[in-house]
Protein backbone atom coordinates (compact mmCIF):
# COMPACT_ATOMS: atom_id res chain seq x y z
CA UNK A 1 0.00 0.00 0.00
CA UNK A 2 1.46 3.65 -0.62
CA UNK A 3 1.88 5.86 2.25
CA UNK A 4 -0.87 8.53 0.42
CA UNK A 5 -2.92 5.25 0.64
CA UNK A 6 -2.33 4.18 4.18
CA UNK A 7 -2.97 8.02 5.13
CA UNK A 8 -6.31 7.71 3.27
CA UNK A 9 -6.81 4.44 5.38
CA UNK A 10 -6.05 5.84 8.71
CA UNK A 11 -8.10 9.48 7.45
CA UNK A 12 -11.81 7.25 7.80
CA UNK A 13 -11.83 5.80 11.32
CA UNK A 14 -9.82 8.90 12.44
CA UNK A 15 -12.57 10.85 11.24
CA UNK A 16 -14.92 8.69 12.69
CA UNK A 17 -13.59 9.31 16.21
CA UNK A 18 -13.83 13.00 15.46
CA UNK A 19 -17.14 12.85 14.70
CA UNK A 20 -18.40 10.62 17.64
CA UNK A 21 -16.67 12.54 20.14
CA UNK A 22 -17.82 15.73 18.62
CA UNK A 23 -21.34 14.52 18.42
CA UNK A 24 -20.97 13.21 22.67
CA UNK A 25 -19.75 16.54 23.57
CA UNK A 26 -22.76 18.51 21.65
CA UNK A 27 -25.29 16.30 23.39
CA UNK A 28 -23.60 16.67 26.83
CA UNK A 29 -23.41 20.21 25.75
CA UNK A 30 -27.72 20.62 25.22
CA UNK A 31 -28.47 17.89 27.93
CA UNK A 32 -27.00 20.40 30.14
CA UNK A 33 -28.62 23.40 28.34
CA UNK A 34 -31.97 21.76 28.64
CA UNK A 35 -31.54 20.90 32.52
CA UNK A 36 -30.32 24.45 33.18
CA UNK A 37 -33.21 25.77 31.30
CA UNK A 38 -35.41 23.26 33.83
CA UNK A 39 -34.17 24.86 37.25
CA UNK A 40 -34.35 27.95 36.16
CA UNK A 41 -38.30 27.52 34.88
CA UNK A 42 -39.12 25.85 38.25
CA UNK A 43 -36.90 28.26 40.20
CA UNK A 44 -39.48 30.79 38.58
CA UNK A 45 -42.91 29.03 39.24
CA UNK A 46 -41.82 28.39 43.15
CA UNK A 47 -40.87 32.02 43.21
CA UNK A 48 -44.56 33.44 41.89
CA UNK A 49 -45.86 30.80 44.25
CA UNK A 50 -44.13 31.16 47.42
CA UNK A 51 -42.99 27.70 47.77
CA UNK A 52 -39.05 26.54 48.04
CA UNK A 53 -37.10 24.81 45.38
CA UNK A 54 -34.36 22.10 45.34
CA UNK A 55 -33.20 20.78 42.24
CA UNK A 56 -32.10 17.63 43.62
CA UNK A 57 -33.00 16.72 46.89
CA UNK A 58 -32.48 12.78 48.12
CA UNK A 59 -34.63 12.96 51.21
CA UNK A 60 -37.78 13.39 49.15
CA UNK A 61 -37.80 9.47 48.06
CA UNK A 62 -38.41 8.99 52.14
CA UNK A 63 -42.14 9.64 50.91
CA UNK A 64 -43.11 5.95 50.46
CA UNK A 65 -40.94 2.59 50.52
CA UNK A 66 -43.53 0.68 48.48
CA UNK A 67 -43.83 -0.18 44.73
CA UNK A 68 -42.12 2.27 42.40
CA UNK A 69 -40.27 4.15 45.62
CA UNK A 70 -38.19 0.57 46.54
CA UNK A 71 -37.53 -0.49 42.45
CA UNK A 72 -34.43 0.01 40.92
CA UNK A 73 -31.00 1.84 41.36
CA UNK A 74 -29.86 4.85 40.94
CA UNK A 75 -32.50 6.66 42.49
CA UNK A 76 -32.97 10.49 42.23
CA UNK A 77 -35.29 13.27 43.24
CA UNK A 78 -35.34 15.90 40.99
CA UNK A 79 -37.06 19.46 40.45
CA UNK A 80 -38.49 19.12 44.32
CA UNK A 81 -40.99 21.67 45.29
CA UNK A 82 -42.26 22.09 48.75
CA UNK A 83 -44.97 24.67 49.90
CA UNK A 84 -48.16 25.28 51.52
CA UNK A 85 -51.44 24.90 49.73
CA UNK A 86 -55.10 24.85 50.87
CA UNK A 87 -53.58 24.68 54.61
CA UNK A 88 -51.41 21.99 53.86
CA UNK A 89 -47.95 20.92 53.20
CA UNK A 90 -47.81 20.16 49.16
CA UNK A 91 -44.94 18.55 48.10
CA UNK A 92 -43.81 17.64 44.66
CA UNK A 93 -41.02 16.10 42.12
CA UNK A 94 -39.73 14.30 39.45
CA UNK A 95 -39.02 10.75 40.75
CA UNK A 96 -36.13 8.72 38.40
CA UNK A 97 -34.73 5.25 39.09
CA UNK A 98 -32.85 2.42 36.48
CA UNK A 99 -33.16 -1.18 36.44
CA UNK A 100 -30.94 -3.17 34.54
CA UNK A 101 -28.07 -2.22 33.15
CA UNK A 102 -25.60 -2.14 29.72
CA UNK A 103 -28.15 -2.30 26.78
CA UNK A 104 -30.65 -3.75 29.00
CA UNK A 105 -30.90 -0.70 31.24
CA UNK A 106 -33.97 1.63 31.27
CA UNK A 107 -34.81 4.21 32.97
CA UNK A 108 -37.77 5.37 34.37
CA UNK A 109 -39.76 8.53 35.42
CA UNK A 110 -42.53 9.38 37.89
CA UNK A 111 -44.26 12.88 38.80
CA UNK A 112 -45.37 12.71 42.50
CA UNK A 113 -47.52 14.98 44.28
CA UNK A 114 -48.43 14.73 48.03
CA UNK A 115 -50.30 16.83 50.38
CA UNK A 116 -49.66 16.29 54.25
CA UNK A 117 -52.01 14.42 56.68
CA UNK A 118 -53.50 15.59 59.93
CA UNK A 119 -51.72 12.25 61.34
CA UNK A 120 -49.63 9.95 60.19
CA UNK A 121 -51.69 7.05 59.46
CA UNK A 122 -50.91 3.52 57.99
CA UNK A 123 -50.14 2.42 54.29
CA UNK A 124 -53.03 2.59 52.24
CA UNK A 125 -52.72 2.12 48.45
CA UNK A 126 -55.39 2.62 45.95
CA UNK A 127 -55.26 1.98 42.30
CA UNK A 128 -57.08 0.38 39.27
CA UNK A 129 -57.80 -3.13 38.69
CA UNK A 130 -56.79 -5.10 35.57
CA UNK A 131 -56.84 -8.28 33.79
CA UNK A 132 -53.64 -9.50 35.72
CA UNK A 133 -54.01 -8.27 39.19
CA UNK A 134 -57.73 -9.79 39.21
CA UNK A 135 -56.42 -12.92 38.33
CA UNK A 136 -53.22 -13.12 40.25
CA UNK A 137 -53.39 -10.60 43.21
CA UNK A 138 -55.30 -10.60 46.66
CA UNK A 139 -56.49 -6.97 47.87
CA UNK A 140 -59.69 -6.53 50.20
CA UNK A 141 -63.16 -7.09 49.23
CA UNK A 142 -65.94 -4.47 49.61
CA UNK A 143 -70.09 -4.94 49.95
CA UNK A 144 -70.15 -2.98 46.36
CA UNK A 145 -69.18 -5.25 43.32
CA UNK A 146 -68.72 -2.84 41.02
CA UNK A 147 -66.21 -0.57 43.19
CA UNK A 148 -64.22 -4.24 43.73
CA UNK A 149 -64.28 -4.71 40.12
CA UNK A 150 -62.69 -1.35 39.63
CA UNK A 151 -60.65 -0.67 42.31
CA UNK A 152 -57.74 -2.61 44.02
CA UNK A 153 -57.00 -1.80 47.67
CA UNK A 154 -54.17 -2.44 49.68
CA UNK A 155 -53.53 -1.80 53.14
CA UNK A 156 -51.44 -3.05 55.96
CA UNK A 157 -54.71 -1.85 58.06
CA UNK A 158 -58.06 -3.47 57.00
CA UNK A 159 -59.57 -1.61 59.31
CA UNK A 160 -58.05 1.87 58.48
CA UNK A 161 -59.00 0.95 54.68
CA UNK A 162 -62.67 0.02 55.88
CA UNK A 163 -63.35 3.47 57.71
CA UNK A 164 -61.40 5.48 54.79
CA UNK A 165 -63.40 3.91 52.20
CA UNK A 166 -67.01 3.98 53.49
CA UNK A 167 -70.24 3.68 51.08
CA UNK A 168 -70.69 7.22 50.13
CA UNK A 169 -66.51 7.41 49.17
CA UNK A 170 -67.31 4.69 47.02
CA UNK A 171 -69.82 6.30 45.23
CA UNK A 172 -67.83 8.93 44.85
CA UNK A 173 -64.55 7.19 43.66
CA UNK A 174 -66.70 5.70 40.95
CA UNK A 175 -67.83 8.23 39.74
CA UNK A 176 -65.55 10.57 40.06
CA UNK A 177 -63.58 10.88 36.62
CA UNK A 178 -60.14 11.70 38.18
CA UNK A 179 -60.35 9.14 40.86
CA UNK A 180 -60.91 6.11 37.89
CA UNK A 181 -57.92 8.08 36.06
CA UNK A 182 -55.51 8.37 39.31
CA UNK A 183 -53.50 5.66 41.50
CA UNK A 184 -53.39 7.85 45.41
CA UNK A 185 -51.60 6.51 48.29
CA UNK A 186 -52.15 7.39 52.32
CA UNK A 187 -48.41 6.38 54.53
CA UNK A 188 -47.32 7.97 57.07
CA UNK A 189 -47.78 11.68 56.82
CA UNK A 190 -48.61 12.11 52.97
CA UNK A 191 -51.56 11.53 50.83
CA UNK A 192 -50.00 11.09 47.38
CA UNK A 193 -50.66 10.57 43.80
CA UNK A 194 -47.76 9.77 40.81
CA UNK A 195 -47.53 8.52 37.64
CA UNK A 196 -45.33 7.86 35.16
CA UNK A 197 -43.90 11.04 32.73
CA UNK A 198 -42.00 14.44 33.75
CA UNK A 199 -43.26 16.33 36.57
CA UNK A 200 -45.70 19.04 34.57
CA UNK A 201 -45.65 22.64 36.64
CA UNK A 202 -48.91 23.12 34.97
CA UNK A 203 -50.62 20.19 36.46
CA UNK A 204 -49.35 20.44 39.91
CA UNK A 205 -52.45 22.30 41.44
CA UNK A 206 -54.76 19.93 39.53
CA UNK A 207 -53.32 16.81 41.48
CA UNK A 208 -53.17 18.55 44.44
CA UNK A 209 -56.84 19.60 43.90
CA UNK A 210 -57.75 15.86 43.47
CA UNK A 211 -55.84 14.91 46.70
CA UNK A 212 -57.92 17.14 48.50
CA UNK A 213 -60.81 15.89 47.03
CA UNK A 214 -59.74 12.60 48.40
CA UNK A 215 -59.05 13.91 52.07
CA UNK A 216 -62.80 15.65 52.30
CA UNK A 217 -64.18 12.05 52.06
CA UNK A 218 -62.31 10.77 54.80
CA UNK A 219 -64.78 10.67 57.75
CA UNK A 220 -62.94 12.78 61.05
CA UNK A 221 -62.92 9.90 63.82
CA UNK A 222 -60.22 8.05 61.40
CA UNK A 223 -57.97 11.85 62.72
CA UNK A 224 -59.27 10.68 66.06
CA UNK A 225 -58.38 7.38 65.98
CA UNK A 226 -55.24 6.34 68.34
CA UNK A 227 -54.85 3.27 67.22
CA UNK A 228 -55.17 3.46 63.27
CA UNK A 229 -53.06 0.14 62.68
CA UNK A 230 -55.39 -1.93 64.08
CA UNK A 231 -56.14 -4.53 61.86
Amino acid sequence: MSITGAAAALAIPLACCVALVGGTVLLVLYTRRARNARIAQCAAWAARHGFQYWPDDPTALGISGHNPFDLGHSRRAYDVLRGRYRDAHLHCFQYVFVTGGGRSRTTHTYQVYAISLPKSRPYLDIRHENALSRRFEKDLDFENQAFNDEYRIESDSPRFAYDVIHPRTMEWMLADQRARSYQWRFEGSWLMTFRTGGHDLDQVFHYADFLHAVLGQVPAHVWSDPNPSAR
